[in-house]
């Protein structure tokens, strides 16, 4: 049987490797996942340790939930986050 192990899990509204506007999902030894979104402006962490992601108007346009269990959340800038679950 595995041991849980804590987990950063990093979310960035930013230019993805493209080089389009979009977001990004990685953990430290790998992407984990990202697309292009032009309308994307910003992010918040919810008190559950979830990810909205708002337009650049404001407007709600997705809830990210992460993996695991969710252990906190750090708000890093308008722009980026970090999740810590235990996986």
């Amino acid at each position: 049987m595995s041991q849980a192990r804590e987990v950063s899990i990093m979310v960035k509204v930013a230019t993805i490797r493209d080089g389009t506007h979009g977001i990004s999902i990685a953990m430290p030894d790998r992407l984990v996942g990202e697309w292009t979104d032009s309308g994307a402006g910003s992010l918040a962490v919810t008190d559950e340790c979830n990810i909205r992601i708002y337009s650049k108007d404001g407007d709600q346009r997705y809830l990210l939930t992460m993996p695991g269990k969710p252990l906190r959340g750090e708000q890093l800038s308008e722009t980026e986050a970090v999740i810590v679950v235990c996986l």
